[in-house]
């Protein structure tokens, strides 16, 4: 299946490029690109093109001093899919980030990946904690926003202004937060207190450990 996805840098870079090539007729260059974008490294540029290359974005003539086409053909929203909020960072090993709620960056997804799902949102993990789940640091999760959740989901958790992922567990005089990494020392969360609440269930893990490169999405055990 063709990745049509477009993280929050790569879609600035097709922004800047189609408003650059429309101010001033032509394309830019790589240099053209680091300034406007305020990168400082030219490989920072070339990895963002090539991700959107490879996604039928753009296409690149390499002989060419300003080689790089844009693919009318595949706009910033193509059909099919459906943009989500990143709406929080949280942390995997401890409740120790700040829940911001900042909706300045949205994930396109396929719609078959959110069909009949309602009410989603995007969180970015960090840690590793839930590194044996499958969930590494700068990974994202897609997540349902809801309360009806199941003992054994993956979920997240807000604990007053932090939130955290991890492995629900209920028992008859607790709700517990566990992490899923073996051996590293990481310590179960006991929720308790008026402002702590779950914010919604895990439906698949979106791979972004390095940067701006593809990947697939990894869907939670039982998620249809």
């Amino acid at each position: 299946m063709k990745k049509t996805t477009l993280t929050a840098k790569q879609q600035e870079t097709l922004d800047y490029m189609r408003s650059f090539s429309a101010k001033n007729g032509q394309a830019p260059t790589i240099t053209d690109l680091a300034k406007g974008l305020g990168l400082e490294s030219l490989r920072s540029v070339t990895q963002r093109l090539e991700s959107l290359e490879a996604k039928g974005f753009i296409k690149r003539d390499r002989f060419k001093h300003r080689g790089i086409t844009i693919l009318e053909g595949n706009p910033a929203a193509p059909a099919g899919t459906v943009q989500v909020p990143v709406v929080m960072s949280a942390g995997c090993d401890a409740a120790e980030v700040y829940a911001q709620g900042v909706y300045d960056e949205f994930l396109m997804l396929d719609k078959t990946l959110t069909e009949g799902k309602n009410d989603l949102v995007v969180v970015k993990a960090i840690g590793n904690s839930m590194i044996d789940a499958g969930i590494h640091n700068g990974d994202y999760v897609l997540v349902e926003v809801t309360e009806n959740v199941s003992n054994g989901d993956r979920v997240v958790a807000v604990l007053g202004d932090m939130a955290v992922v991890k492995k629900l567990h209920v028992t008859p005089s607790a709700v517990v937060l566990e992490p899923e990494s073996h051996g590293n020392g990481y310590s179960p969360i006991i929720m308790s207190g008026e402002n702590s609440k779950i914010l919604g269930r895990v439906l698949s893990v979106i791979p972004m450990s390095a940067p701006d490169d593809d990947y697939q999405f990894i869907p939670e055990p039982g998620v249809k």
